[in-house]
């Protein structure tokens, strides 16, 4: 097992994986991206409480999504593609662009880091749609490899317009 750096340093496996998820979310290779995610996994968009902060508590505030451990993103997925999630119908392609990535912390087996991230989304019946947004990532070592075992996503809307998934933002 590597070293940790120090906090800057941003190890190239941990910059892959990133980019790795945004590329399997682009060519919907949704089995492969639940692969990414460590059993125990969260993926929250906060909703904004006010024009400063977004909300504090996911479990008792409303979020734009929460998904908590691997059976709620296997069950999204599910819907996916079945065909049987509104937000999903038609389902766009999208195009996501991943900058700015800096190690945030960790030590160990376990690395923080922040991105922003822009989504562009093309629906045939709602057109075309744009997202901005930061995340921030906790990786943890498995045996698997580096693994995703929480994402947030913190969008600059304050309201946003029309359905929301995974894959768009």
């Amino acid at each position: 097992m590597a070293e940790a750096g120090p906090p800057t340093e941003l190890p190239a496996e941990a910059a892959a994986l990133v980019y790795r998820e945004a590329d399997l979310l682009d060519r919907r290779q949704w089995r492969d991206w639940l692969d990414l995610y460590t059993e125990d996994a969260v993926f929250w968009v906060p909703s904004w409480a006010d024009e400063e902060r977004t909300i504090d508590d996911p479990e008792l505030e409303l979020n734009l999504i929460y998904l908590v451990g691997k059976g709620s993103f296997e069950a999204r997925v599910l819907r996916i593609e079945s065909r049987d999630s509104y937000a999903s119908l038609p389902l766009p392609r999208t195009m996501h662009v991943v900058g700015n990535l800096r190690r945030t912390g960790g030590t160990g087996d376990a690395i923080e880091i922040a991105a922003n991230v822009l989504t562009l989304a093309c629906d045939t019946r709602r057109g075309k749609s744009v997202r901005g947004g930061r995340c921030e990532f906790r990786l943890s070592r498995t045996a698997e490899g580096l693994r995703i075992a929480r994402k947030k996503v913190v969008l600059l809307e304050e309201a946003i317009d029309g359905p929301i998934d995974v894959y768009h933002i």
